[in-house]
Order: C-alpha cells, then sequence, then structure tokens
C-alpha cells in the first residue's frame, strides 16, 4: 500500500546509520529579545534551514526533523550522501543568515551554531534516541564551540565529530580543507570530548568609497 503524497515514512530506527545534524540560535533567550522576535526568528530558523538544504542537494522534505526550542535536530535518512553536510550546506546556510543579518535590526540578526555527526538511531514514536544524538548536542552546547563563534562574530560555527572529521573531511579533502579545523576537546557530564570546529571564511570587509578629489585648474 503507497503512502499518500507529501507524507513521510516512517523515521530511521533499530540502529539505522543516519547523518545527524543540530543548530541552535545563539542569544535565543538574550534580554533584548521579546517573545515577538523569537517567534520571528525561529520561524525564520525552519525557513533558512529548508532553503540551505535543498540548495545543498539534501532535500529537506524528507529529513525528519524534532524542534528544540531555540533550535532543531535533522535526522538525514539512510541513502543521502553524508558529504553534503560538510560542503555546499554549511556555506550555503552562511550565506542566507549573512544576507538576514543584512537586512534586519541587531535584535533579529541571527549567529547559528551548528553540529554534524553520523551514527546509529533508534526512534521510540516520540523522539529520536541513542548515544550519537546526545553526542551531537554535547558538541552543539560545548563551549569551545561558543567561544569560537563569539569572539570571531561570524554568521555559523560548526563542530564535527572525530569521526566525521577522520572520515569524511580527511578522505575528501577537496570539500574544505582538513587544515581548516580546529581541533577542541571540551567536558560535559564527566565525559571527554574530542571534536573539531570550522568557520566558514567571511569576505573582508568592502572598504568605504573615497569621494573623488575635485581637480583644480592649472594656474595660468
Amino acid at each position: 500500500m503507497s503512502r499518500p503524497p507529501g507524507t513521510l515514512p516512517a523515521p530511521p530506527s533499530n540502529g539505522q546509520v543516519c547523518t545527524l545534524f543540530a543548530a541552535d540560535i545563539a542569544g535565543f533567550t538574550a534580554p533584548e529579545r521579546d517573545d515577538d522576535i523569537r517567534l520571528y526568528l525561529h520561524e525564520e530558523l525552519y525557513k533558512l534551514l529548508e532553503r540551505a538544504f535543498d540548495g545543498a542537494g539534501i532535500p529537506w522534505n524528507r529529513c525528519f526533523r524534532e524542534d528544540r526550542g531555540d533550535g532543531v535536530l535533522t535526522v538525514i535518512p539512510p541513502g543521502t550522501a553524508c558529504k553534503k553536510i560538510i560542503d555546499p550546506l554549511p556555506e550555503r546556510l552562511r550565506g542566507l543568515i549573512r544576507r538576514h543579518n543584512h537586512v534586519f535590526r541587531d535584535a533579529a540578526a541571527i549567529q547559528l551554531r551548528i553540529a554534524a555527526h553520523i551514527g546509529p538511531v533508534d526512534h521510540d514514536g516520540h523522539g529520536f534516541i541513542g548515544s550519537d544524538i546526545n553526542l551531537l548536542f554535547r558538541m552543539l552546547n560545548a563551549r569551545p564551540l561558543k567561544r569560537a563563534l563569539t569572539s570571531s562574530g561570524a554568521e555559523l560555527a560548526l563542530i564535527i565529530s572525530d569521526y566525521l572529521y577522520y572520515n569524511i573531511v580527511c578522505r575528501y579533502p577537496s570539500l574544505i580543507s582538513p587544515d581548516a579545523f580546529q581541533q577542541v576537546r571540551f567536558q560535559d557530564q564527566h565525559i571527554s570530548t574530542q571534536a573539531w570546529t570550522y568557520l566558514p571564511a567571511s569576505e573582508p570587509q568592502r572598504a568605504k568609497p573615497q569621494a573623488t578629489p575635485t581637480a583644480s585648474s592649472p594656474d595660468p
């Protein structure tokens, strides 16, 4: 029996290996943001992710999503090339955020932390569970990632697992140079974890045009 058009199949479960992606809006609960702004940012996050995923060749309507208040968990089903989560997804997402921030006032500007990993998942009918989901969110909330985003002022900061770094980034260095990633170690809930952070390159600030001096007439 075929499923109705537009409906998703059953979510991956029973240890199916999937690409895992999580995103979180930095400073979502900051006092300068009221509930109107938070509601808008929450809606805008989903629009940005949909456009970035589709533009990167990862069909958004085939992904499984769980809302996390100021962020979202996305489970990419088996059979989708995981290389796209490294390139071009981060750059496409950064470009969309950059455009958003150019248009909107400071309180509605977006800085995004994103995390990626590959691992088996289970689903209990209410949501995704598993050690690899836990690792994904430990990375997303890691202090080194938060510091990197805050100190750089970038639109987006990515953190990936050791597994993803060595099996995707290092094997396919033409995507993003492995040297562009920074190795970090952090401890959370008494668990020491090693991961890799990456800040997509920001374009240099464009110099403000200078007024062309008016040439004076030569002395007669």
